[in-house]
């Protein structure tokens, strides 16, 4: 057996240490010089580096970084089945052993829908992991191919792999737990009950495997709705909840009804809460501008199963079974003031601040980056601070995910696609991007996948041009000496190394 190092597990338990003062500092306090943000070379410029497991030049970084892939779609598991495609939100969620030989455990999102048939990759686990909801429609549906996988990366090297929940839909950010376990979340809203199937649009816990197995039952207090991203208060236990929804999304907060310390409290419930904007009803914070600060609270979302406001068909021969239009949890919560964004998105919570992400927000509709900072004592309201603003598409294009390194840096995943010239030749591709104390941001790394011939041993990724698809799931090991991080399409994962203490991550 591994011996656990308690003081790194102790650290990516709490998420609050003192290294994040650099954020919490920056951002929250000094956005008022009124000078606007200074540009930020980061680590500087980026180049084409190869592979160190396929050699070729997959990704685009600084001098010094280095990276290797692994888990590509359809690579065998260690349980017998196949990886799934479509690979999105991930986190570390346990660190066994110290040094350099020690063993990471990474939980990992794959947003697919249902399975038809024929497909090669059926629903995650294909049964070798709990499921949640085993609903087919022979001829039509396999199941529903949605769900989780669980990585190791043991002395620099990837170790294994194995399915850890199927039979969801569509799982996309999520957000880790303080204490050893990941909360994928459905980006979808479908009342499966009304045809014999079970209801997606709710929230799963899935511990690392060395804690057991996932429960696959859904905390029903987070809500149904189109879920995004996850984020978990480590002092408190509150849940802090985004919402992709385009521009009727909230921002919501589940208290536990009793404080959360292990896989599966959170199942027991809470009451669900959306964000308000103090003295201003119904605000609309995806027109903020960068350093906008207002003093928030919250309001009682009474019925957080309720039918969001209008059904209609998934697909022909269905019934009207699809959320459209707004959620159950946002009509309870805009009747009494509740805020909105555009799109909500990525979430992450360190040291007393969750920082969450409005994907399409801002002026120039290409993402807002907030800082929610709590009120310890709850003596007064907490206050969002617009941290972040892209301006135009080439500075940011679209943030997603996102993370803060144990240094204290940020780093958000884009989700834009890139841009194309007029000659249909590629500028540049979905990137990494960091964003600094004084709230400007610099380009890290860059997608350039272009697969011209079949990998070997890999039949399940065609060859092509994949630049244009987003990265997801950007992690750091609690040291800050890895970042982990997928592409969702064709399906990859990297682990990237390097000087980190050069620049701001």
């Amino acid at each position: 057996m591994v011996d656990v190092d308690v003081s790194r597990r102790r650290f990516l338990q709490s998420g609050t240490a003192t290294l994040g003062s650099l954020v919490v500092a920056g951002p929250l306090l000094r956005l008022d010089a009124g000078r606007g943000p200074r540009p930020d070379r980061g680590f500087g410029p980026i180049a084409p580096i190869a592979d160190l497991t396929t050699g070729l030049p997959l990704l685009k970084l600084p001098e010094g970084f280095t990276y290797q892939s692994f888990g590509w779609t359809g690579d065998p598991m260690d349980d017998g089945t196949l990886t799934p495609d479509r690979h999105d939100g991930m986190a570390v969620v346990e660190v066994n052993g110290r040094g350099p030989g020690r063993e990471v455990v990474l939980i990992r999102n794959h947003e697919r829908g249902p399975s038809t048939p024929g497909n090669p990759l059926p629903v995650v686990g294909g049964g070798a992991a709990p499921v949640y909801d085993g609903f087919q429609v022979p001829g039509v549906i396999d199941g529903l191919g949605g769900g989780t996988t669980a990585l190791t990366f043991s002395g620099g090297r990837f170790t294994g792999s194995r399915a850890t929940l199927g039979g969801t839909i569509s799982n996309c950010a999520g957000g880790p737990t303080p204490w050893g376990s990941w909360l994928t979340c459905e980006e979808v809203t479908i009342r499966g009950t009304a045809i014999g199937a079970r209801d997606h649009g709710l929230v799963f816990e899935v511990p690392s495997p060395r804690l057991g197995p996932a429960s696959a039952v859904p905390i029903e207090s987070a809500g149904f709705m189109s879920h995004e991203a996850a984020a978990v208060d480590a002092r408190t236990g509150d849940l802090y909840l985004t919402e992709d929804n385009g521009p009727l999304s909230g921002f919501y907060r589940m208290r536990p009804s009793r404080r959360p310390h292990a896989p599966g409290d959170l199942e027991a419930g809470g009451t669900l809460e959306m964000l308000r904007v103090v003295g201003q009803d119904n605000a609309d914070l995806g027109a903020a501008t960068q350093g906008q600060r207002f003093e928030v609270d919250w309001v009682p979302i009474a019925d957080p199963m309720a039918d969001p406001e209008g059904f209609e068909s998934p697909a022909p021969g269905f019934p009207p079974i699809q959320g459209t239009g707004r959620s159950g949890p946002f009509l309870q919560g805009q009747a009494q003031g509740g805020a909105s964004m555009r799109r909500g998105e990525g979430c992450f919570y360190r040291d007393d601040v969750v920082y969450l992400v409005d994907t399409s927000g801002g002026p120039a509709g290409k993402g807002t980056v907030w800082a929610l900072e709590l009120d310890r004592h709850r003596r007064r309201p907490g206050r969002l601070i617009a941290i972040y603003v892209s301006p135009d598409e080439n500075t940011a294009d679209n943030p997603d995910n996102i993370t803060v390194s144990p240094r204290g840096g940020i780093l958000v995943c884009e989700d834009g696609g890139g841009r194309t010239a007029a000659d249909s030749s590629r500028v540049f591709g979905p990137r990494l991007l960091g964003i600094n104390e004084r709230g400007a941001s610099f380009v890290f790394a860059e997608n350039n996948v272009v697969l011209e011939q079949a990998l070997p041993g890999k039949p399940l990724v065609p060859p092509g041009d994949y630049r244009g698809f987003e990265f997801a799931g950007a992690a750091f090991s609690p040291v800050g000496d890895e970042l982990f991080v997928n592409i969702q399409t064709p399906g990859v994962t990297f682990a990237i190394t390097g000087p980190w203490r050069r620049g701001r991550l």
